[in-house]
């Protein structure tokens, strides 16, 4: 009988996805312009001591949301 070790998962498990969920007061120069929501967003992470998010992993298919990856 073949055991599960961490060769095995680590073969079959491609990536792990994390969303967060980010709220902010709405504005409506925020919705306008991309650049200012990115900066705000970017500016609420960095200033949180935790970031809360679901997590999701194995070999997962596209949900059709935009996905940001990791530079190699």
């Amino acid at each position: 009988m073949m055991m599960a070790g961490r060769e095995f998962l680590e073969k079959t498990k491609k990536i792990i996805r994390a969303t967060l969920t980010v709220e902010i007061p709405y504005d409506n120069e925020l919705l306008n312009y991309g650049t200012k929501l990115n900066q705000r967003i970017r500016d609420v992470i960095d200033n949180t001591d935790f970031l809360c998010c679901s997590v999701e992993s194995g070999n997962l298919k596209p949900n059709g949301m935009p996905i940001i990856k990791e530079k190699e």
